[in-house]
């Protein structure tokens, strides 16, 4: 059983990941983006770092997904599909076909999840969260790069897991009532995998 959690920036992936496999019982296993070596640099200049940000999500979320094939339940706060997304949005020409070929191969040697819960807070509680985390590569995100993000994932959507849910998050909603809405969709679709 492969859950994960997915959602734009700052949507709570984490939190409720690590509450849900707390929950259940389950190994949470979240996306390592503070070794990613080219974060920082991406996010104060995207162009010039695009492409080594893309292959650098990828092959960690590759090495973090590989050892998977064996079976192990887990609640992840990513969906592999999670750096198609962001590769076609910040992506083009040359540099992309190199990403999507090397996603491609990728994509075949590691678990599709069978559930993929969505978060989905309005944008400006995203921007919020990002400026009360006060992580230093997001201070200066900006709004339209969230629009465009949530646009893109609406584009692949279907492809984030086997089963895919959405889950309205209301700006001020506590993370526990978060996470028992996540529960409540989860357990369900959980149990028929048994």
């Amino acid at each position: 059983m492969f859950v994960a959690i997915e959602g734009c920036i700052a949507a709570g992936k984490s939190t409720t990941a690590r509450m849900l496999a707390d929950t259940l019982g389950l190994q949470a296993l979240l996306e390592q983006t503070s070794v990613h070596p080219f974060l920082d640099s991406f996010y104060a200049d995207p162009d010039r770092y695009a492409l080594e940000t893309e292959l650098g999500f990828v092959l960690l979320h590759y090495h973090q997904l590989h050892p998977l094939g064996a079976g192990i339940p887990v609640i992840a706060d990513f969906s592999p599909v999670k750096d198609l997304v962001f590769a076609r949005m910040n992506l083009s020409g040359n540099d992309l076909a190199l990403f999507e070929h090397l996603y491609a191969d990728l994509i075949n040697r590691i678990p599709k999840p069978k559930i993929a819960i969505f978060l989905d807070p309005p944008i400006e509680e995203l921007v919020r969260r990002m400026l009360e985390r006060k992580r230093p590569y997001e201070t200066n995100v900006p709004v339209e790069y969230l629009r465009r993000l949530r646009k893109h994932y609406d584009s692949h959507m279907d492809e984030l897991a086997e089963e895919v849910r959405v889950v309205k998050v209301v700006p001020g909603e506590c993370r526990e009532t978060v996470a028992e809405k996540v529960l409540e969709i989860a357990r369900p679709l959980m149990g028929r995998e048994s």
